[in-house]
C-alpha cells in the first residue's frame, strides 16, 4: 500500500513537473531572461548578424592593440579572439565581452610576442547562436620602436646643442641670431627680440615638461634665472610705458605682437613656479597691449607701436586673447576676461573669412583686408576659443575652435609617405617652424577638450620624421626650417629651433601624460 501511495504521488509530481516546463519555454530555452531580437531563417533556425566597424590599431605603447567594433541588434556578448599570424589555431586567445546598452564595444589587447595578429569578432545571442566572423589584422608597437617616440630626451639634446651653439656669446648674454654666428655693421650678432621669444618659448615649454622627471627637472629650473635675465635686457622705456624692444641698444622699435609672445611665456612660467616676478612681467605686457587696444578698425590691437603704424593685425589681437585668457585664468579679474572676449569677437568679425573659417593677416583704417592667412594666425583664435569656452562653458566657442581646427588641419598638412616611419601619414607643408609651434596650441587646447587625436598625431608623426631624417644634422641636432618644402639649410635661425623644442617638449608633456 505505502508502495502504491508513493508511484501515486510521484506520477503527480513528474505530471506538475512537466507542465512547469512546458510553461517556461520547453527544450531551446535561452541562456538569459534578455528578449530575443534574432531573426528567424528559412529552417527556422535562429540567425545574428555580424558586428561591423571592426578595427584594430597600434597604441602608443609596446604589444598593445585597441579593437572597437559597432555591436549588432539582437546579440548579448561579442567574442573577440586573437591569433599570432603563423601561429597555431589552438593558440587562439578568446575575450567575451558583455553587451549592455552601448551602441560601439572595445577592448584593449595586451600580447606576448611582437608581430602581426589576425584579430576575429564573433557576435552571440541569448540562445548561444553565433553570427559570421569578421576578421581584421594590426601590428603593435615593438619595444624598440616606443623609444623613438621619446620626445623628452629629443627636445633635451636639441636644446642642449642650441645652448652650446647659440646661447650667451655676448656679454649681454642671450640668444644669437642663427649657427653659425653672424654679425653686422650695427649689429653685434644677438637676435632680435622676436628670436628671443621664440628662444624664450621652446625653454619655457622644455621646462614644463622636465617637471617631475629627475633627469631633467633640476636642470631646466637652474635655467630659470638666466633664462629670465636675458629677455629682460630687451626691456625698454619710451612715451612712459616699459615694454620689451626690438633691439635695445640701437633704434627704438617696439611691436605689440612681439611683446605679446613673451607675456604668455611669463604667464606660463608663474603657473609653474607661482612666483610673482614671472606675473609682473605678464601684466607689463598687458598694460602695453591695452596701448595698442585703439577704436580705429572697429578695436584689436595695433602691430606695432614705434616707429607709428596705423594697421591692426591678428597676430597681435589673437594672444592678446589668449593672454587675456591666462590672466583672468591665475587672477580671476574680470577685466581680463572682457578684453579676451571682446579680442575674440574682432577677430571673428573683421579677420575671420566666412568660407573657410580661417584668418586673415591684417586690417587697414579704411577697413581694407590684408587677405595673407599664416597658419599661426590661425592657431591662436584656435586656442582663444577653446580657454573662452573652458572658461564659460558657452558651445558656441567649442563649435568655432573646431571649425577652425579643420580648415587648418585641411590647408597646412598633407599626405606623406615617410620611409624613416615606414606608413603614410598627414605631415607639415610649410617652412616656418615658428608659426606651426603656435598653431599646435591652438590643437594642443582643443585635444585637452575633445580628445580629437588625429591633429595632433599629425605633428607627432612630423616631428618623428624630422628627427629620424635628414632634417636633423647629424653634427649638431639642430633641425632644418627648410626640410618640410625639400630644402636643405646653410645656417639655423633660433625663431625656428626654439619652435622645433617648444613642439618637441610639448609632445613629450603629452607622452608622458599617457605613460
Amino acid at each position: 500500500m505505502k508502495n502504491i501511495r508513493f508511484n501515486i504521488l510521484l506520477g503527480i509530481s513528474f505530471f506538475l513537473l512537466s507542465a512547469l516546463l512546458g510553461a517556461c519555454g520547453g527544450g531551446d530555452s535561452p541562456i538569459t531572461d534578455e528578449i530575443d531580437d534574432g531573426k528567424q531563417d528559412g529552417q527556422g533556425q535562429k540567425t545574428v548578424p555580424p558586428v561591423t566597424n571592426l578595427v584594430a590599431e597600434k597604441t602608443e605603447r609596446a604589444n598593445e592593440l585597441q579593437v572597437s567594433w559597432t555591436n549588432p541588434v539582437g546579440a548579448i556578448s561579442v567574442e573577440i579572439s586573437y591569433l599570432l599570424e603563423g601561429d597555431k589555431p589552438e593558440n587562439t586567445a578568446k575575450k567575451n565581452i558583455r553587451i549592455a546598452t552601448e551602441k560601439v564595444g572595445s577592448l584593449l589587447i595586451v600580447v606576448s610576442e611582437p608581430g602581426t595578429y589576425i584579430v576575429t569578432a564573433v557576435a552571440v545571442d541569448n540562445y548561444g547562436k553565433r553570427s559570421e566572423e569578421l576578421t581584421v589584422t594590426a601590428t603593435p608597437l615593438r619595444e624598440e620602436e616606443v623609444v623613438r617616440t621619446r620626445f623628452l630626451e629629443r627636445a633635451d639634446i636639441l636644446m642642449t646643442s642650441l645652448m652650446n651653439l647659440c646661447f650667451g656669446k655676448s656679454a649681454r648674454d642671450c640668444w644669437n641670431t642663427r649657427y653659425p654666428l653672424a654679425t653686422g655693421p650695427y649689429w653685434d650678432g644677438d637676435a632680435v627680440v622676436w628670436d628671443q621669444g621664440a628662444g624664450l618659448s621652446g625653454y619655457v615649454a622644455l621646462r614644463g615638461a622636465s617637471i617631475g622627471v629627475s633627469a631633467y627637472e633640476k636642470k631646466y629650473a637652474d635655467l630659470t634665472d638666466r633664462m629670465f635675465n636675458s629677455i629682460n635686457r630687451f626691456i625698454t622705456t619710451d612715451n612712459k610705458r616699459s615694454a620689451y624692444a626690438v633691439y635695445p641698444q640701437n633704434g627704438n622699435e617696439r611691436y605689440y605682437d612681439d611683446n605679446v609672445w613673451i607675456g604668455l611665456d611669463m604667464a606660463e612660467l608663474y603657473e609653474q613656479t607661482k612666483e610673482n616676478r614671472f606675473l609682473e612681467k605678464a601684466k607689463m605686457v598687458w598694460d602695453y597691449l591695452m596701448v595698442g587696444n585703439t577704436s580705429s578698425c572697429g578695436g584689436g590691437i595695433l602691430w606695432r607701436e614705434i616707429p607709428a603704424y596705423s594697421n591692426k593685425h591678428t597676430c597681435s589681437t589673437a594672444p592678446a586673447a589668449v593672454l587675456g585668457c591666462k590672466l583672468y585664468q591665475i587672477t580671476k579679474e574680470q577685466k581680463y576676461l572682457d578684453k579676451a572676449k571682446e579680442f575674440y569677437a574682432w577677430l571673428i568679425q573683421y579677420m575671420q573669412d566666412p568660407s573657410d573659417h580661417l584668418f586673415y593677416d591684417n586690417i587697414t583704417p579704411s577697413m581694407t583686408i590684408g587677405k595673407s592667412k599664416y597658419s599661426y594666425n590661425s592657431g591662436q583664435p584656435m586656442q582663444a576659443a577653446c580657454l573662452l569656452y573652458n572658461i564659460t562653458g558657452e558651445q558656441q566657442y567649442l563649435n568655432e575652435a573646431q571649425q577652425i581646427a579643420r580648415s587648418a588641419y585641411s590647408k597646412w598638412f598633407t599626405l606623406y609617405d615617410s620611409k624613416e616611419l615606414g606608413e603614410k601619414f598627414y605631415r607639415i607643408n610649410g617652412d616656418h617652424a615658428w608659426f606651426y609651434s603656435v598653431l599646435f596650441r591652438g590643437f594642443l587646447e582643443l585635444y585637452k577638450i575633445d580628445g580629437r587625436r588625429d591633429y595632433v598625431t599629425a605633428f607627432e608623426k612630423s616631428m618623428l620624421q624630422a628627427w629620424m631624417s635628414e632634417c636633423r644634422n647629424q653634427t649638431t641636432n639642430l633641425l632644418s626650417n627648410n626640410y618640410f618644402i625639400g630644402k636643405t639649410n646653410s645656417s639655423w635661425q633660433v625663431l625656428h629651433e626654439g619652435a622645433f623644442v617648444e613642439m618637441l617638449a610639448r609632445l613629450a608633456v603629452l607622452e608622458l601624460e599617457r605613460k
